[in-house]
């Protein structure tokens, strides 16, 4: 039996793998029960939680052991792909730049743009039109400031989906999660630019896949599948007809659903034979898919998604690049429907990268789970307090939780914060 040890919070240390908490894992903020520990805001969120936890000492001993030489082939591994992707050493300053009510207000105009723009070029794509993608260009690069000036704002816009929009706005959902990840990695703005660009056709060969086959609310045949898994095909012919067009966009398109250990397709590629860009929109590909209501399916909540991408790597993406994707989103993504300390229930709108435990949110029921006649907007990082000390979220719970409608708040939130900062 591996041996373990009971660790007061204040003496913790990056590379101590912690195996049990002074709580049960179940209502507790933590994604996964055990993980290391790599960052200083995973210690500061385990001192806000626990006072003391059990560490398993022999993977401390070789997360400690073998942490500097991990670190360093998977550096090696991204400043040495074909597209030349650099990152910066250690993490970018992530600094808001701008208040959340006045990006909102920007935020809302241009993702409209955005979707109405992609949704005409799929429109000439299935008619068999020559595409035009100088404006999407340009609005890709939009997109890539608004996320720097405030995050927040455009990933609290990837929420409000709409089903029988799935594949038009899936896709201006995938930018906007691939600009988000790829900032908190480090890519440069001109490298960011790219990849929101390519996000943003990475499905385009869906228009030659028959509208009965991506609508089917069934389980497709197998004719049926080979149909739909031609579409990366599909998006690459229609994009290299455009000579202007960066080799990486086009192979964002041709490569988001090859996998890691050569299980994807279409050419079976495997390891670092697939970039890293292709990497990150696969990614949240996968996530926004799986967290949006479709035809044949209903979403799931952003925890359980991350959960779900966890637990298929190494299978299908790089297992550094999944927990650095978890940490992008944090401990309570935005979306996330939670309940507090006192019992009020609400949705996650904003991610304080400072103090993860302390999101801002909008509580739609109160603590005997009726609805507040009007949604409240609460920082949890500035004063909520009750008899017993300052309220934290007590449980990430599932979509639809207390018939909560996630959709209805984020709608009616948008439109009160936008309207109050015109």
């Amino acid at each position: 039996m591996r041996g373990k040890e009971k660790v007061a919070v204040s003496e913790l240390k990056i590379g101590m793998y912690v195996c049990e908490l002074d709580r049960p894992w179940l209502g507790s903020p933590f994604l996964f029960q055990g993980f290391p520990i790599r960052t200083v805001e995973e210690i500061q969120a385990l001192q806000d939680y626990c006072e003391y936890v059990y560490i398993d000492l022999e993977l401390s001993v070789r997360r400690v052991a073998g942490k500097r030489r991990v670190t360093r082939k998977v550096r090696t591994q991204f400043e040495t792909q074909q597209l030349n992707i650099s990152f910066r050493q250690g993490k970018p300053e992530l600094e808001v730049k701008a208040p959340l009510d006045a990006e909102l207000h920007r935020a809302v105009a241009l993702y409209q743009k955005v979707h109405e723009n992609i949704k005409s070029i799929w429109s000439d794509a299935y008619s068999g039109k020559t595409i035009h993608v100088r404006e999407v260009k340009k609005m890709a690069g939009q997109m890539v400031e608004s996320i720097i000036q405030n995050e927040n704002a455009m990933v609290w816009l990837s929420q409000l989906r709409k089903r029988d929009e799935y594949t038009t706005q899936h896709s201006v959902n995938v930018c906007v999660f691939a600009i988000l990840f790829g900032r908190y990695l480090g890519l440069a703005k001109a490298q960011l630019k790219l990849l929101a660009f390519g996000a943003l056709f990475h499905d385009i060969g869906k228009m030659r896949v028959p509208l009965e086959v991506l609508n089917k609310t069934g389980q497709l045949n197998s004719q049926e599948l080979q149909m739909l898994k031609q579409h990366p095909v599909h998006g690459r012919d229609i994009l290299r007809v455009d000579e202007s067009l960066p080799p990486e966009v086009l192979e964002i398109a041709y490569s988001h659903h090859e996998r890691y250990d050569g299980s994807g397709y279409p050419r079976g590629l495997s390891g670092d034979e697939i970039s890293r860009f292709v990497y990150i929109v696969s990614i949240v590909d996968v996530y926004d898919a799986v967290t949006s209501d479709r035809a044949y399916h209903m979403g799931i909540s952003p925890h359980e998604a991350l959960n779900l991408i966890y637990g298929s790597a190494p299978e299908s993406f790089p297992q550094e690049l999944v927990e650095e994707f978890i940490s992008c989103l944090g401990i309570y993504p935005i979306g996330s429907l939670v309940e507090l300390d006192t019992g009020e229930v609400g949705v996650v709108m904003t991610v304080n990268r400072n103090r993860k435990l302390r999101p801002t949110l909008t509580l739609a029921l109160d603590k005997e789970k009726k609805a507040y006649p009007r949604y409240k907007l609460i920082n949890l990082d500035i004063g909520l307090d009750d008899e017993s000390g300052q309220v934290g979220i007590r449980k990430i719970l599932k979509s639809n939780a207390y018939g909560v409608d996630t959709q209805q708040i984020i709608a009616e939130s948008t439109r009160e914060i936008t309207a109050a900062a015109v």
